[in-house]
């Protein structure tokens, strides 16, 4: 049913969009002025180039634009911009005087504010591309696509510890692989207690195996699209995985593998045990602020069929909340229960 009435909710955001548009159209027509204070001096490096005045307010500018646009959230998009000029204005950013300190300290600065551990900045030249993929430096989260562990236990019980969603062709076959090992046990645990996130992609086709084909997972909201995109279970050769089975998280817990938790406990089909994850439900994307700076930004919200919303900034609840380090032992003393029982 049409209404010509404007949502005031609606209403407040773009009115704050058009105030930040205003403001930004201002500070670059007279650029911000500089901090009384001088800091010391830094040498630079590849890494850490001098930043002066004009890339600066440019950059922080630039950066306001970008989020008032295309964060996913409309009226925290235009806050949060609004935020950041008024910062940026008062001096909060002029002792700044690396890129590479910029990016540490706005990119602080932004998930601080505006409670969202997905804002992030990245310097171009560290990536040599704007990418949403993050280069990994830890071993257990580079080698065999952070599948590192596949384990038949006593009892028959299937063990996986998967470190992260890697998004790369291959890490789909080992996926497969690994499921098809355990495709015979009795009941399986899926370890993500340190798990980074990663592709939404992964969580998908992972999830696939264990709940039919064609199930609505969750939908996918965002402000370039009018209708959500729906989300649904693939066609896997595989067949489905019936046993029971067991999702073990920690506080530490983040992003992509927040979605496989969360997935599986509204489908019915997990128990998850630990601690409450982080709660980041977004899915990123990197967009360009500058040719030397980009920022990782939200662009789209999940929406899970079950519940009607997601886990953004309150986390997984586990069905059995026990600490993480207790987790295994936890979910182990459950198969056995289920065998006696």
């Amino acid at each position: 049913m049409s209404n010509s009435k404007k949502s005031p909710v609606k209403s407040r955001w773009r009115l704050l969009v058009l105030l930040v548009v205003l403001l930004i159209i201002f500070a670059q027509s007279i650029g911000v002025p500089v901090a009384a204070h001088t800091a010391a001096p830094v040498k630079a490096t590849e890494t850490q180039q001098r930043l002066t005045t004009a890339e600066r307010n440019t950059a922080l500018t630039q950066l306001a634009k970008v989020l008032a646009e295309h964060y996913v959230l409309p009226e925290r998009a235009a806050q949060l911009a609004l935020a950041l000029l008024q910062a940026e204005a008062a001096g909060r950013f002029h002792h700044l005087q690396s890129k590479q300190q910029l990016v540490d300290e706005v990119g602080h600065w932004l998930r601080s504010v505006g409670k969202d551990g997905h804002l992030g900045l990245e310097l171009t030249q560290n990536y040599g591309e704007v990418t949403y993929i993050r280069h990994e430096t830890e071993e257990k989260r580079r080698n065999n696509f952070a599948f590192e562990k596949l384990e038949i236990m006593p009892g028959n019980i299937g063990y996986l510890k998967l470190n992260k969603f890697v998004q790369a062709d291959a890490a789909f076959d080992v996926a497969a692989q690994a499921l098809q090992f355990l495709s015979r046990t009795d009941a399986l645990i899926i370890d993500l207690r340190e798990s980074a996130g990663g592709s939404p992609e992964l969580v998908r086709y992972l999830l696939s195996f264990f709940v039919p084909a064609e199930t609505l997972l969750w939908q996918l909201e965002s402000r370039s699209t009018n209708q959500p995109e729906d989300i649904r279970a693939q066609v896997v050769l595989q067949k489905q995985l019936q046993m029971p089975l067991y999702v073990l998280q920690s506080a530490n817990q983040v992003s992509a593998a927040e979605f496989f938790s969360y997935a599986l406990q509204q489908q019915g089909r997990a128990t998850v045990i630990g601690e409450t994850s982080a709660g980041l439900a977004h899915y990123t994307g990197a967009m360009a602020v500058t040719d030397w700076l980009f920022v990782r930004i939200p662009l789209a919200r999940p929406v899970f069929p079950q519940s009607g919303d997601n886990f953004e900034q309150r986390g997984v609840v586990p069905d059995v909340q026990v600490p993480a380090v207790q987790a295994l032992q936890q979910a182990l003393a459950l198969t056995q229960q289920r065998r006696v029982n």
